[in-house]
């Protein structure tokens, strides 16, 4: 069994999806204890289908024969410059996740390292991301330090 761990495409759309909402399905905390509802499956298929087009985005997977078995994306962010930042370029890591039968086979830290790779090439200042408590080791083995520098508000809490 081959597996490629390469840039998504368009096509790869549905299947990149999927593997989201398997994930929401897994972190049942952070989703407020919802189930998956076609507004979310409908609002993802959107956004990573205009993220194709605009580049907002990058995704990476892991793919043996038609199936794609583990993603990861950056989504890029844009703004204003600032010291240590000149190009105000930065971006977050979301969408890792790995099936279950094809966990530990070094697929997440492929696609992480494609990822960083992306970032570096791009002159993005850095990659923030929250971890989940099985990915953790993962990014400190790659040089993630845990931060504190900022604080979020809820806007909607609970929808």
């Amino acid at each position: 069994m081959t597996i490629v761990v390469r840039e998504a495409v368009s096509d790869d759309l549905e299947q990149i999806v999927q593997l989201r909402m398997r994930l929401f399905d897994k972190l049942v905390d952070f989703n407020h204890g919802k189930a998956v509802d076609d507004d979310l499956l409908q609002s993802t298929r959107t956004y990573f289908r205009e993220a194709f087009q605009n580049g907002a985005c990058k995704t990476w997977v892991a793919q043996t024969g038609e199936h794609i078995v583990a993603c990861g994306s950056l989504a890029i962010f844009v703004r204003p410059p600032y010291p240590g930042n000149v190009a105000g370029r930065d971006a977050y890591l979301l969408n890792m996740y790995t099936l279950a039968e094809y966990r530990k086979q070094g697929l997440a830290r492929q696609i992480l390292q494609h990822a960083m790779r992306y970032a570096h090439e791009q002159g993005f200042a850095k990659i923030w991301l929250h971890a989940t408590e099985d990915g953790q080791a993962l990014y400190a083995s790659e040089g993630f330090e845990p931060s504190s520098q900022y604080m979020e508000w809820e806007v909607n809490p609970g929808v």
